[in-house]
């Protein structure tokens, strides 16, 4: 029939060809822990990029924050001269929204290089529902 264990356990041919499959084994165990070492870097690394693209937004965000507190208060000072010298209830509410997107335009213009014109279509939307909320109240 087939041969006895114990003849299989001693056999030369089975002996090397179990040799060979344990020398395999532990070489892909070897890969197998070195591509979980790259993994862990790259995921350090990742994380760290990260971190760094956060704390970079963080900064531009707290330096644009003070830029447009900055321009509002300007803003609200020319905004009380012109106040002082204008009759209000005579002007067109249209008149006055148009004056608000011509200063914001300009702001725009002065400052382009600051990458602030999506902020700033945010602000003139903001300005337009304040426009609007006007008209109603009015």
């Amino acid at each position: 029939v087939g041969p006895r264990p114990s003849e299989v356990a001693t056999h030369p041919i089975t002996n090397i060809s179990f040799q060979e499959n344990k020398g395999s084994v532990e070489i892909m165990r070897k890969d197998l822990n070195d591509a979980r070492d790259l993994h862990g870097q790259a995921e350090s690394a990742a994380a760290g990029h990260v971190m760094d693209r956060r704390k970079k937004a963080l900064t531009d965000y707290k330096k644009l924050r003070a830029f447009f507190a900055e321009e509002e208060g300007r803003f609200l000072q020319e905004a009380e001269k012109e106040e002082g010298s204008l009759d209000d209830e005579d002007e067109d509410p249209a008149e006055r929204f148009r004056s608000l997107l011509q200063a914001v335009s300009e702001l725009e213009r002065r400052h382009r290089n600051l990458g602030l014109s999506m902020l700033l279509q945010v602000f003139m939307f903001l300005g337009y529902k304040h426009f609007i909320i006007e008209i109603c109240i009015g």
